[in-house]
């Protein structure tokens, strides 16, 4: 039984290494080739701010563009662009 567990799980990191390793090296082609490697999203940072009685303020700040990555996992620092399109707005809790 342990032998089909660690066989198993060896199995699982060796398909998510072979994934992550496939998505950098189409991420290389795209820099190389300049195929949009990169993106800008803008994402929307409020203040979320806790007063009395259990309540909360929101103050919405300016937004900004953030650079993201055309790949499915982060990589060089950047989020992936599917992630950072589904999170435009951030707060920031004080």
């Amino acid at each position: 039984m342990k032998k089909i567990v660690v066989r198993g799980l060896a199995g699982i990191a060796a398909v998510a290494l072979t994934v992550f390793a496939a998505d950098y090296t189409v991420l290389r082609y795209r820099m190389l080739r300049n195929l949009a490697p990169y993106d800008t999203v803008t994402v929307r940072y409020y203040y979320q701010v806790q007063e009395k009685g259990n309540r909360t303020e929101y103050a919405f700040a300016s937004a900004e563009p953030v650079t993201c990555v055309n790949s499915l996992f982060p990589h060089q620092g950047l989020p992936p662009c599917w992630y950072a399109r589904r999170h435009v707005e951030r707060p920031i809790k004080i």
